[in-house]
């Protein structure tokens, strides 16, 4: 390959990398958390609950009458019931509740204790998991799917223009690295290089399904205003995405024997039901419609409406023929999150995404350490780059080491608890990306964020343990280990930022530079 085209490359690499860096950090790194989803739900609110043996569960029928005997239900809107699982032992119910004056009726979500049916809490209390996940998917912006699809496009671009620059290289220096003998700078291009091709396979998944779901987003608004003329509900019957409605007849009804509705259904379709969506409960046209997932394939979902009138899923509701598009896209999104892992592999998984957090950093220290005596940029550009990287990548470590005790301490009843957690969390990023713009050594500005990282997470599990021990032991021995799981996690992970902002320290005090200097 000519000189010219792999310096072109080179350029573009780094380029490209320096101005996406930020958001695909954040992404990246709320993606590597997000891979724990369902164990972190639980962590949340399992310390507010008793463990309990399940033989002593409510029947799920009288579970839905109480909910709709406590909150005024609009029963001719969908209810949507999740189920207990391995991880999280509790039922998800969202209510649509009519509220005094208000045209449409409100979402109501709760936390509900199967064994009592009594609620625990609002499901709202404890959004963190959901507040990562969105930072994963659409930052939480508005638009943001649009915008962190343009960021996936240009990080495939980053990938490739990378195998280009290292492709001579690839096999000699697969593992090369100089070790401590070498300048910080050449530890740093080896470590660069090394964590980018060993994580190759790795990233090259993520940007791929990750380009497909949000660009895929602005191909389905051009197909809905130029192929279906604005028809959202033409759009997802062809896409295998269905909204089935039924009118309410206004004649009430007995409703069928939940539990053994479900068990029948996992029966026959060889399938583990996740939720349930109930239309018109209660009433002669009643859709009890059956979620779940295929006991051996990992990405084939199954999903069924029950129609009560009929006692059947009718064959008018469930087509025979399995959508095509419907399934390729789960298995994208299967892939993507790692459902097909067990909790070993998706830590694998969470340890490539933190070393990608790290090699986007490493990759633009470097990249501006090369332009730092270049005249033809200005020095205020490179000093504004240089506090935003800092700022806008490292900074989001101990914000959300804050967000994590916060959730843990703030107690279930208190009001806004969710937004509480949030602000925090945008405050300590804020006043990071804030703090980067007056630092004089960047390299020590890091360390110090990390080894708070790493002290609130240690205060954190000092909470877990004189606080929650016993709550963590009880469902530790009824098999829900995810608690003891996450909180073991955080330990671990408050040891490792520990160590590694006191390394960082000792090498900010022998070379005493800024960031762009190293």
């Amino acid at each position: 390959m000519k000189a010219s085209a792999i310096r072109s490359a080179l350029e573009g690499h780094g380029w490209i990398g320096l101005f996406i860096s930020i958001p695909l950090f954040i992404v990246f790194w709320a993606g590597s958390l997000t891979l724990f989803y369902p164990e972190l739900k639980a962590w949340s609110v399992l310390p507010h609950t008793e463990a309990r043996s399940e033989s002593n569960a409510l029947p799920l029928s009288e579970i839905v009458d109480t909910a709709l005997s406590d909150y005024n239900v609009d029963t001719q809107e969908r209810m949507f019931v999740v189920l207990p699982t391995d991880t999280l032992p509790l039922y998800e119910l969202y209510l649509p509740e009519k509220k005094d004056g208000a045209a449409h009726s409100a979402l109501t979500s709760l936390y509900v204790d199967p064994i009592n049916g009594e609620t625990v809490a609002s499901i709202d209390s404890f959004h963190l998991a959901d507040f990562l996940y969105g930072l994963h998917i659409d930052l939480n912006l508005p638009l943001g799917d649009h915008i962190v699809g343009i960021i996936t496009l240009f990080f495939t671009v980053v990938i490739f223009t990378g195998l280009i620059v290292q492709f001579k290289k690839l096999i000699t220096h697969f593992f090369y690295y100089r070790g401590s003998k070498a300048t910080l700078r050449n530890q740093l291009t080896d470590m660069h290089n090394v964590v980018g091709v060993m994580s190759l396979p790795y990233t090259f998944m993520y940007a791929l399904t990750g380009l497909m779901f949000n660009l895929g987003l602005i191909s389905q608004i051009v197909t809905l205003l130029f192929v279906y003329d604005g028809d959202r509900t033409a759009l997802l019957n062809d896409s295998g995405f269905p909204r089935i409605t039924e009118s309410y007849a206004g004649i009430e009804r007995e409703m069928p024997d939940l539990d053994a509705l479900v068990a029948s259904w996992e029966e026959e379709q060889n399938a583990k039901a996740h939720s349930l969506r109930l239309t018109n409960y209660g009433d002669e046209n009643a859709l009890i419609r059956i979620i779940g997932q295929h006991e051996t394939n990992f990405s084939q979902r199954i999903d069924m409406t029950y129609r009560v009138r009929e006692n059947a899923f009718s064959a008018e509701l469930n087509p025979i023929e399995r959508n095509a598009f419907a399934d390729g896209t789960r298995f994208l999104y299967a892939l993507h999150f790692g459902h097909f892992a067990g909790f070993d592999v998706r830590v694998v998984f969470f340890i490539l995404g933190l070393a990608v957090c790290g090699l986007i950093i490493v990759g633009n220290m470097l990249w501006l350490n090369k332009f730092q005596n270049n005249r033809s940029i200005s020095q205020r550009f490179k000093r504004n780059i240089s506090a935003l990287t800092l700022g806008g990548c490292a900074g989001i470590i101990p914000a959300t080491a804050t967000a994590f005790l916060l959730e843990r301490t703030l107690a279930a009843s208190l009001d806004n608890r969710a937004l509480m957690v949030e602000a925090a969390f945008f405050l300590v990023y804020g006043l990071s990306v804030i703090a980067a713009f007056f630092t004089q050594n960047g390299l020590r500005t890091i360390s110090g964020m990390v080894l708070l990282s790493g002290i609130i997470l240690a205060f954190l599990t000092v909470v877990e343990v004189f606080g929650h021990s016993q709550s963590i032991m009880q469902y530790f021995n009824t098999n829900y280990k995810s608690l003891f799981s996450v909180s073991f996690i955080f330990l671990s992970c408050s040891c490792l930022l520990l160590w590694l902002g006191m390394n960082l320290l000792k090498k900010s005090e022998l070379t005493g530079k800024t960031f762009t200097d190293h």
